[in-house]
């Protein structure tokens, strides 16, 4: 997709500020395949690393200053933003006489922002600052049969009315899910381009659903509800690799919950539905049997609860773009 932030600082050796595309070897964090804009002066240092897929985008900063800085920066569209505050803190403004805070940053949290096309200052006090964040196109969502979700509706309400000011949703805590989830994003393989896609989508997805789980917590107190379904949602992760096949009525059952109620529960939680989540977790399994084992393509199909071998196929491809024999085969040629 198209790079939706650009910093605004001079991409050649300009008196004392040095520019490269090439990562320090100092630099703590590292993403694999990605490209890198690295400014450094007598005053301070800005790493830029991104990832361009073609339905996301995610980049990764780390600012060193020696003393309180602006950087300039434009956003070449209107998009919405998983903001997420590593370390360090900052502020937004407007690039205008006004000078108006559009997003002050809290540490070791994060958050989700509508940013209107338009040029802004980023103001970063003395220390080290390292914030990561992900762009992903709404038609992605839409592909994969889940639509908006509810926490963050009044944000794409303002992007669908183009209106030109910036909103956010609440800050919430860089929690241990969250923080190993983006960790792991520094320890992806190396393999082939549309494989390296598919594992960036994967970790989006993953770190989108956690922020709805938390935008819901934090909106109201935990309920009794919210507990059940996380629950439920760990039951299906844990049964789903043992070839137990669950459906929302066996689920149901099971935990001795009304079957309507718990698919209007799951919906308005997460803004899709929990079948949607059980074949979500179950291509998952399939493409960990494609790489991991030998197993013939039939019997994941069977293992999965798949008793026709074109169905599965079928979900397969409209899943992760490729068949599972073609999935199998690139990732043999890049192990």
């Amino acid at each position: 997709m198209i790079k939706p932030v650009y910093i605004g600082l001079p991409t050649d050796n300009n008196g004392h500020l040095l520019y490269s595309e090439r990562l320090p070897a100092n630099a703590m964090h590292r993403l694999v395949m990605a490209e890198v804009n690295y400014w450094q002066s007598d005053k301070f240092s800005l790493i830029e690393q991104y990832y361009d897929a073609p339905d996301a985008f995610i980049c990764l900063a780390d600012i060193h200053a020696d003393s309180p800085i602006e950087v300039p920066i434009s956003c070449g569209l209107s998009d919405l933003y998983w903001l997420y505050q590593l370390h360090g803190n900052y502020r937004i403004h407007l690039a205008d006489q006004t000078r108006q805070i559009v997003l002050k940053t809290e540490g070791t949290s994060y958050t989700q922002i509508y940013v209107p096309e338009g040029q802004y200052i980023t103001r970063f006090d003395k220390g080290k600052h390292r914030l990561f964040y992900f762009v992903i196109k709404p038609n992605w969502l839409q592909r994969q049969g889940r639509r908006a979700m509810e926490g963050f509706n009044h944000l794409l309400d303002s992007q669908r009315a183009q209106r030109q000011e910036a909103q956010h949703n609440q800050f919430c805590p860089l929690h241990d899910k969250v923080y190993k989830l983006l960790l792991s994003l520094f320890t992806l393989p190396k393999v082939k381009r549309f494989h390296y896609d598919i594992l960036i989508y994967e970790h989006c997805f993953s770190l989108l659903d956690l922020s709805q789980e938390d935008l819901k917590r934090n909106s109201t107190s935990a309920s009794t509800e919210n507990d059940l379904l996380s629950h439920i949602r760990n039951y299906i992760t844990e049964q789903i690799p043992k070839g137990n096949l669950i459906s929302v009525a066996d689920i149901a059952a099971f935990f001795k919950v009304n079957y309507r109620s718990l698919r209007r529960q799951h919906y308005q939680t997460y803004g899709y539905s929990l079948g949607e989540f059980i074949q979500h977790k179950r291509m998952e399994q399939a493409a960990d049997f494609l790489i991991n084992t030998d197993m013939p393509i039939k019997e994941i199909a069977y293992f999965l609860g798949y008793t026709i071998n074109t169905s599965f196929d079928q979900r397969f491809k409209r899943y992760y773009g490729t068949s599972p024999s073609t999935y199998r085969l690139n990732n043999l040629k890049t192990s």
